[in-house]
């Protein structure tokens, strides 16, 4: 029984070291803007540990599309279509937030490429700042990809 228990202690014991070693690399890698209990973006940044990060790529999740307006809550300027990717525009050489509230209201700035064949640049506009329509992609992974 003791053998047993000794094995049992060796592997536990393993296990939390990788498991220890993987989340610490893990920790390393910037995370994304939570939304809050009503869905919404309140900010584009996020505290990394070397201060705050921008987090520049965005997705369209609308399951239909997705309105860019000229200003948030304002005329519609184009439609977005699911699946396009956005980047946020952040004013002041990115000091400044990338999200404006408007009637209480988060509006992520943008200036996104459709994925169609028209490749057709929105130009800088606004989406609303909501896990139902858009949602953030983590700047570290999308650097990987090139």
């Amino acid at each position: 029984m003791n053998n047993i228990q000794r094995k049992i202690s060796i592997f536990t014991g393993t296990i939390i070291g990788i498991l220890l070693t993987t989340s610490a690399g893990i920790a390393q890698i910037a995370e994304v803007p939570s939304p809050n209990a009503d869905g919404d973006f309140m900010s584009a940044k996020v505290l990394g540990n070397r201060g705050y990060y921008n987090n520049q790529i965005w997705l369209v999740v609308d399951l239909e599309y997705l309105n860019c307006r000229y200003t948030p809550g304002g005329e519609v300027k184009t439609r977005l279509i699911t699946g396009a990717t956005m980047t946020a525009i952040f004013p002041q050489e990115g000091r400044e937030d990338a999200i404006v509230i408007r009637n209480g209201k988060p509006w992520l700035r943008v200036r996104s490429l459709n994925p169609n064949l028209s490749r057709i640049d929105s130009g800088v506009c606004y989406v609303r700042a909501n896990k139902k329509y858009i949602f953030p992609i983590n700047n570290d992974y999308i650097e990987d990809l090139y």
